[in-house]
């Protein structure tokens, strides 16, 4: 039997002899609170800090040991399920200073931080008595998704996308005035986003674009002045790579087609059939293939013409 034997406070004390001897074995347990008990196996502890003697006899073999027994003091847990927002972190504290303390992390400290979504769990221990107690506990991804501080989009993206996840009841406002989680770009220039949400209170990132042309990029104007001064007098995009398939088409604005080409060298002198088109906003769509790739892009946009 060990030297001693630990009890938590408030549970119930009872020693039990684990070796199995011969079937005729007789037992005898000892001690000031008890008395004698003859033949068990198992006894209830009366008095704490008392030691308690066991003297078995089995055959011609006489067996004695004794074991002092002590009550611990229970540790007291009381971890609490938890939803937080992403970024601030949680601190999980055991409590019960100087007991040693074994967390589901490997952790053996009395407090641990956690970062992520999960089940923790702690075990206590107070010399011989345990305490086990989990938690739950749920990271939030918050209002905001962290924007690098530069943003940057190829002029030929069709989708210039900025977007946040956010959790369900969170309010969402940009500086263009949407409320969706994600918005379509089309300028350069700096972005911000506001978030509101219970777990997270409100939140602010911002973050600037940057627009660049990439390889096979097309420059392409937003506007050509067909009056044959010789100076902006058509309207075609700027070609940087070859193309094995290219198409332009150029739409009023009742989706009438003005203009179409497809050679890479087509230009539109602002006519159709010969005749001047008004002052107005039009479409533009540019299909394009480059030469050893099979990816067709399409590019579109508006186009204004003065005269």
């Amino acid at each position: 039997m060990p030297d001693t034997t630990g009890f938590c406070m408030g549970d119930s004390a009872i020693i039990e002899l684990k070796q199995t001897f011969e079937k005729n074995a007789s037992t005898e347990w000892r001690a000031k609170s008890i008395g004698i008990i003859y033949n068990t196996k198992k006894i209830k502890v009366k008095n704490l800090n008392e030691k308690y003697y066991i003297k078995v006899v089995s055959g011609k073999s006489v067996y004695i040991d004794s074991t002092v027994v002590k009550m611990y003091l229970k540790p007291k847990l009381n971890l609490r399920d938890t939803i937080l927002c992403k970024g601030k972190g949680l601190v999980l504290d055991a409590k019960n200073p100087g007991m040693r303390y074994v967390w589901s992390t490997d952790e053996t400290t009395q407090k641990i931080k956690v970062d992520n979504s999960g089940r923790y769990w702690v075990k206590v221990i107070n010399l011989g008595c345990t305490m086990i107690d989990t938690v739950n506990v749920k990271i939030l991804p918050g209002a905001i998704t962290a924007f690098n501080s530069d943003v940057s989009f190829c002029l030929s993206e069709e989708n210039k996308i900025l977007n946040v996840k956010v959790s369900p009841g969170t309010k969402v406002q940009w500086n263009t005035g949407s409320t969706s989680p994600s918005i379509t770009v089309t300028n350069e220039g700096t972005y911000w986003i506001k978030t509101e949400s219970k777990a997270c209170g409100e939140q602010t990132d911002t973050v600037r674009v940057k627009l660049k042309a990439c390889d096979c990029e097309m420059i392409i104007p937003n506007s050509f002045t067909p009056n044959e001064d010789n100076r902006n007098d058509y309207f075609y995009p700027v070609l940087q790579c070859e193309y094995s398939y290219f198409k332009i088409t150029i739409m009023d604005k009742w989706e009438n087609t003005v203009f179409t080409s497809n050679s890479v060298n087509g230009k539109w002198d602002g006519r159709f059939k010969g005749n001047l088109c008004p002052e107005e906003m039009y479409v533009y769509r540019i299909e394009s293939i480059e030469k050893g790739n099979d990816k067709k892009v399409v590019r579109s946009g508006r186009i204004s013409l003065f005269r």
